[in-house]
C-alpha cells in the first residue's frame, strides 16, 4: 500500500506541471463554483481498532457547485499488524458536503481556504487472526454508517497546488497532505 501510495503522489506532482501551463484566471477561494479540489495525503491517529495503529492513507475530492458550497466523496485506508497473526484492515468511505467560510470570516487572502461541512460515512473493518493452525483461526468483519464532521484549512503555494489540514471524525481526527485545484 506505501508503494501504491507513493506512485499516486508521484503522477499527481507530475501531472501538476501540465496544470501550470493552463492559465489559470483564479478568484481564490471567494468563489469556488466550477472548481474541482483534490486532497491526498495521511492521517495521525486512527479511530480504527481502539484508536491505535497503523497509518492512515487519506483522499477527497470535491466540486464547487456554488460559489460557496462543494460536495464530493472521501475514502481512507489504514491496516495494521498486531505480533504475527493478528491483521486489522479499516476502510472508509464518504459522501461529503462543504462550506467555504472565507467570505464570511473577512479572509483577503485568495491562497487560503477554510472550510468545514458534514456527509455520511460508510466505515468497514476486517480482523483477521491466523496462528498456523485451524483450532484457533478467527475471522471478523462488519460495517456502519455514521455522520462525518470536518473542518479544515488549505494553503495554496500557486493557483494549483497546496497542502492542507483537517480535523473530524473520518478515518483519522487529523489529517495533513496535499491538495490540488483545477
Amino acid at each position: 500500500m506505501k508503494i501504491l501510495s507513493l506512485a499516486v503522489l508521484c503522477f499527481f506532482l507530475m501531472a501538476q506541471n501540465s496544470l501550470f501551463a493552463q492559465s489559470a484566471n483564479s478568484t481564490g477561494f471567494t468563489n469556488v463554483k466550477g472548481a474541482n479540489l483534490l486532497n491526498a495525503g495521511i492521517g495521525l491517529g486512527t479511530y480504527g481498532l481502539y484508536g491505535s495503529g497503523g497509518l492512515p492513507v487519506t483522499a477527497s475530492f470535491e466540486h464547487g457547485f456554488t460559489d460557496k458550497i462543494s460536495a464530493g466523496i472521501g475514502f481512507g485506508f489504514v491496516q495494521r499488524k498486531y505480533y504475527h497473526d493478528w491483521k486489522y484492515t479499516y476502510l472508509m468511505f464518504q459522501v461529503r458536503g462543504s462550506y467555504h467560510f472565507n467570505e464570511l470570516l473577512e479572509i483577503d487572502n485568495p491562497k487560503l481556504d477554510v472550510y468545514g461541512g458534514t456527509g455520511l460515512i460508510y466505515r468497514h473493518y476486517k480482523l483477521k487472526y491466523d496462528e498456523g493452525g485451524t483450532y484457533y483461526d478467527y475471522k471478523s468483519s462488519g460495517g456502519s454508517v455514521t455522520i462525518d464532521l470536518h473542518a479544515g484549512g488549505r494553503y495554496m503555494f500557486n493557483d494549483h497546488l497546496g497542502a492542507y489540514a483537517e480535523v473530524g471524525y473520518g478515518i483519522s481526527p487529523l489529517q495533513l497532505g496535499v491538495s490540488f485545484k483545477f
